[in-house]
């Protein structure tokens, strides 16, 4: 073994590792090698249970890969954690129909739960009220999020409503501490004259929306 080692200083095999990974600090293969290093270290202890989960785990990138569509909704949902259909159209640019297939096809994978439904904005076509759907092992906050961002694709009266939920905040909840809520009643009251040019019952629905998700009590 001091043989060994004494050859390998010798020959300078350390010096030239190191200057080949100087050298290819942007090489590919080499960031794909550190990255397997990475996940061939975590979970198991064993070698061989090690080596199978990282087989299962390309088994299930190569079932998600063969549909573009599925892969760019899959890792959109890695990033966010929740979304509707209609928010993968817009930041995807992604049609209608190859969204919902990519939907369809996570669900059957177990990706994807069915984590609520949401109200539709006043004066819409009537169906269906869309879902958000959530990646398994995602949040509370990541569906909230979700949802604002649903709402803000839609319509600017959203922004509108962020806006106003600041006030409500402001003018009563901050000045009536002892309440844990607000009626509805009291947000168009606050928020009357402000909505303009949109009317002021939608940006209170909107606003009373904001405020469910922030944990504060809406009533009617």
């Amino acid at each position: 073994m001091d043989s060994f080692k004494y050859n390998v200083k010798k020959k300078g095999v350390g010096e030239k590792l190191s200057s080949a990974l100087s050298s290819n600090e942007n090489n590919s293969v080499l960031k794909l090698i550190r990255k397997m290093k990475l996940l061939f270290s975590y979970g198991e202890n064993n070698l061989s249970q090690r080596a199978l989960a990282v087989q299962e785990l390309v088994a299930f990138l190569e079932s998600i890969m063969k549909s573009p569509a599925t892969s760019d909704i899959f890792f959109y949902f890695l990033e966010h954690g929740a979304a509707t259909a209609w928010l993968l159209q817009v930041d995807l640019t992604q049609p209608e129909a190859s969204v919902y297939r990519a939907l369809k096809n996570l669900r059957k994978m177990d990706i994807l739960v069915d984590a609520l439904k949401i109200s539709r904005q006043r004066g819409s076509r009537g169906g269906p009220r869309p879902t958000v759907w959530a990646l398994q092992g995602a949040d509370a906050a990541d569906v909230a999020a979700a949802i604002r961002k649903h709402y803000r694709s839609l319509s600017p009266k959203y922004r509108v409503a962020e806006e106003l939920v600041q006030t409500v905040i402001q003018e009563h909840l901050e000045r009536n501490t002892h309440v844990d809520g607000i009626t509805h009643r009291t947000i168009l009251g606050i928020i009357r004259g402000q909505a303009e040019p949109y009317h002021t019952r939608d940006i209170a629905d909107l606003a009373a929306t904001i405020l469910r998700e922030q944990g504060i009590k809406v009533w009617r």
